[in-house]
């Protein structure tokens, strides 16, 4: 159960101070700690948050509130959305029970952050760019939506039991590489793919979400980081000037590294 306490559970934007409150009360019953808030609407230091908060007063107490999702996530390396609505670049979704699992078994080795998005949408897709693996909660189909503090106590729970349960037969999971790290290598990516023509200026996304998608399945550790960071650059590189460069050196019989 060690590993419980380096799981972050973020609440981007939360609307309702005594959501935020029963979401400190749930991750206290849980054994869970480390709440953060991002640029909420109301405050964890009201009445009515700490009225729902009950015996959850340290964790709400011991709240951060950060101005943007991408600082709350500056010390993760593997963050999970929430989402219960269907659509073309949440098709991976992974119910709740088997993500769980999954993020068990990554966090020995890994930091793990998950993130809710406020009351009345949920999470967008600029928030979803953020997100490395994406869960959903199992419900009936003709009312999906649940409310955040609810939504937070099944999540919660299920980390609590996948967490507590004998480990599963299979190899360590790798250390991945930060997440803002990742975050800015797809910006990069993205951008050096646009200038050569190769994704729509109009329209990057679309692509871009496969990129993240089949990435975020095994996660990127910090020497791969490197190893596309340095793809990319060669490609602005070569782009541009630089293949008037490699085609001297071609000539002239010299490495082209």
């Amino acid at each position: 159960m060690a590993a419980i306490a380096d799981i972050a559970f973020v609440l981007f934007r939360p609307q309702q101070a005594g959501n935020i409150g029963a979401a400190a009360r749930a991750l206290r019953n849980m054994g869970l700690r480390d709440l953060r808030l991002v640029a909420p609407a109301a405050s964890s230091r009201s009445r009515a948050a700490h009225a729902m908060a009950v015996h959850g007063d340290d964790v709400l107490a011991a709240t951060a509130v950060h101005p943007d999702l991408k600082s709350a996530l500056a010390d993760r390396t593997i963050v999970a959305g929430t989402t219960c609505r269907r659509g073309l670049y949440r098709s991976g979704a992974i119910a709740l029970r088997d993500a769980a699992r999954e993020l068990a078994d990554a966090a020995a080795t890994n930091r793990i952050a998950i993130v809710f998005g406020p009351e009345d949408h949920g999470l967008a897709n600029r928030e979803l760019k953020l997100c490395h693996r994406l869960i959903t909660i199992p419900t009936a189909p003709e009312y999906p939506s649940l409310n955040l503090a609810q939504a937070v106590m099944l999540v919660a729970y299920e980390m609590m039991l996948a967490l507590a349960a004998p480990p599963r037969d299979a190899a360590p999971a790798p250390e991945l590489a930060p997440a803002p790290e990742v975050a800015a290598m797809f910006e990069r990516m993205k951008e050096t793919l646009v200038a050569i023509g190769f994704l729509p200026a109009e329209n990057p996304d679309h692509i871009m979400f496969a990129l993240r998608e089949i990435f975020g399945r095994s996660g990127i550790r910090p020497r791969e980081l490197e190893i596309l960071n340095g793809i990319t650059s060669q490609i602005r590189w070569a782009a541009g000037d630089g293949h008037r460069a490699l085609a001297e050196k071609r000539r002239a019989g010299m490495k082209l590294r």
